[in-house]
């Protein structure tokens, strides 16, 4: 491409990347596990793969907070959307990854795709299929580390204010990503002719087979930093705030200075303790105690409580703070839906080209693993629990899940295999109690779990001190709003408590303290048109008038 200097303020650019000189060591520590996810995704992309879901699933599992954050779940869905019709998820990949057709058009049929498929195969509870710019963009950066970058709005926005890069097209469309490639360039151009970040690239790259030694990457890290990093602040403060405001980035217990880059890799493992899950999930210390106790005794727990609380985002942080480090090769994530059967969750016959051959199942297959390492504990997370047919998928290991049963055999359905569940598998169930749809969990399974109802975090001091933080008047006056609003849902004879707003619509990776009070109030917007009142036309779609009240009340905190 041509490089055009006069396209942003190229001194500003220079002061971001001195300071990226200056702290490369702290940088380069907290961005390993981009590098991670990459080599992960390579290590096991494989378009023909006889069990595209394995694979795909395999590929994306150290995806971390790229791909998964509060509200934010592209890699579920598209594995959902795997097991539903992996010949169609796997054709939309093979089409987004051709690089001989352009990239709009391909951006275009994935979403196309997409839109199909959650129309196909969704349910009330799946209202958007989360394969935004930003998804697809990761799973584009994963496949061609060496072209493309992760494109994020916020992260955008920043940057190019900040270097004077006035190119900012319409959001959510095309254009808009376009213009961030071709800033991305611009960097890259500024970073190829510097000798020194040339070198660090060779340096903590070399052996990991980037056709570009990570010149790409050293663009994408200086565009993130640049976007967190004030101008005229360059201080140990500074570089402590961005190695840490990622929810998902604990800092390390190594010294990068010690190992070689690849070495820092294989042995990655963020400490996660009980006072990271406090900071992160807002429940109080009582309940967490209770959390682990109840688990530990009972090695079955259902989180249960009201949509957006969420419950998911708790179970798999409740893990790693029990394990006291984030290990995703000792969890195991599932959902259950009214199709999830037996044969899917243990073992069953399944068509193959010579007839039929026994396939092993996810649970199966997790407490095998288990079973080889009986001092290490293991975590089973199933989503939408009550969704299943329970007592079809758990079959005779209804008995065997049960603590007292623990590592005792049976002789399962198919083969007569004598099979057992170990004691340090820890299963984790989510239910919503606002699902009208779906019938109580059976009683012979009840008994077998314990439940913990999780409430909305509103009256939360961690939350509160969240929301004050971003110093926003209209933050604050919604909440209150929502408290009012749950109240009244709370004391409805036809909804109750199981039906209130849960705290997650109010968060978002895109919104920090360095955010502006328009992103905030754009966000805001957001959360009440596309999230709240939506659901509130469903709660009370019999009773206009109070609906019409409060698309008032909550319509007045963005006037």
């Amino acid at each position: 491409m041509n490089f055009n200097i006069n396209e942003f303020d190229i001194d500003k650019l220079r002061s971001i990347i001195s300071y990226y000189k200056k702290n490369i060591k702290d940088i380069s520590l907290d961005e390993i596990y981009k590098i991670e996810a990459i080599n992960t995704f390579q290590q096991n992309w494989d378009i023909n793969a006889k069990d595209f879901y394995e694979m795909i699933s395999n590929s994306l599992s150290k995806s971390k907070n790229l791909l998964a954050s509060r509200n934010y779940f592209p890699k579920n869905m598209i594995l959902y959307f795997t097991q539903k019709d992996p010949e169609m998820v796997r054709e939309m990949f093979v089409n987004l990854f051709n690089e001989t057709i352009s990239l709009s058009r391909r951006i275009d049929s994935f979403r196309d795709s997409c839109d199909m498929l959650l129309k196909q195969y969704g349910n009330e509870n799946m209202s958007n299929h989360y394969q935004y710019l930003n998804a697809i963009s990761t799973y584009l950066f994963f496949r061609f580390p060496e072209k493309y970058c992760i494109y994020k709005e916020g992260k955008f926005k920043a940057f190019a204010t900040k270097v004077g890069y006035d190119n900012i097209p319409k959001r959510g469309s095309f254009d808009i990503l376009e213009a961030y490639y071709n800033m991305c360039d611009l960097v890259l151009e500024v970073v190829k002719s510097d000798e020194e970040l040339v070198q660090i690239a060779f340096s903590r790259f070399n052996g990991l087979n980037f056709s570009d030694n990570g010149l790409h990457l050293i663009s994408e890290e200086i565009i993130y930093i640049g976007s967190r990093f004030n101008l005229n602040c360059e201080t140990k403060q500074e570089i402590n705030y961005i190695a840490h405001s990622n929810l998902d980035l604990i800092e390390e217990n190594y010294k990068v200075n010690e190992k070689k880059q690849e070495d820092v890799i294989k042995e990655y493992k963020e400490t996660y303790k009980k006072q990271d899950f406090l900071d992160e999930v807002y429940i109080t210390e009582r309940d967490y105690n209770f959390l682990v106790r109840i688990l530990d005794r009972k090695k079955n727990i259902i989180l249960t409580g009201a949509p957006g609380i969420g419950k998911t985002f708790l179970s798999k942080r409740l893990a790693y703070s029990i394990l006291e480090h984030k290990d995703d090769d000792k969890i195991q994530f599932v959902q259950f839906h009214q199709n999830y059967s037996y044969e899917d969750f243990i073992m069953g016959y399944k068509p193959s080209k010579e007839g039929f051959e026994l396939k092993y199942g996810v649970f199966y297959n997790f407490c095998k693993k288990a079973q080889k390492n009986p001092n290490d504990k293991y975590f089973f997370i199933i989503d939408e629990i009550n969704r299943g047919n329970l007592s079809k998928i758990f079959g005779e290991l209804m008995m065997l899940i049960e603590n007292n049963y623990r590592g005792q055999s049976i002789h399962l359905a198919y083969g007569g295999e004598c099979f057992s569940v170990p004691k340090n598998i820890y299963i984790i169930g989510i239910m919503n109690t606002a699902d009208r749809s779906i019938a109580m969990i059976d009683y012979a399974l009840r008994r077998r779990f314990s439940f913990f109802d999780l409430k909305p975090a509103f009256e939360n001091e961690r939350f509160m001190d969240y929301i004050k933080g971003l110093n926003s008047e209209k933050f604050i006056t919604l909440v209150e709003k929502v408290k009012l609003l749950n109240k009244e849902i709370k004391e409805d004879f036809s909804l109750g408590e199981g039906f209130c707003i849960g705290h997650s619509y109010f968060f978002s990776d895109e919104i920090s303290k360095e955010s502006s009070l328009d992103e905030i109030d754009m966000y805001i917007e957001e959360i009440i048109e596309f999230d709240i009142i939506p659901l509130l036309k469903e709660y009370w779609f019999d009773d206009y008038d109070k609906i019409e009240k409060w698309e008032k009340i909550l319509r007045d905190v963005i006037k």
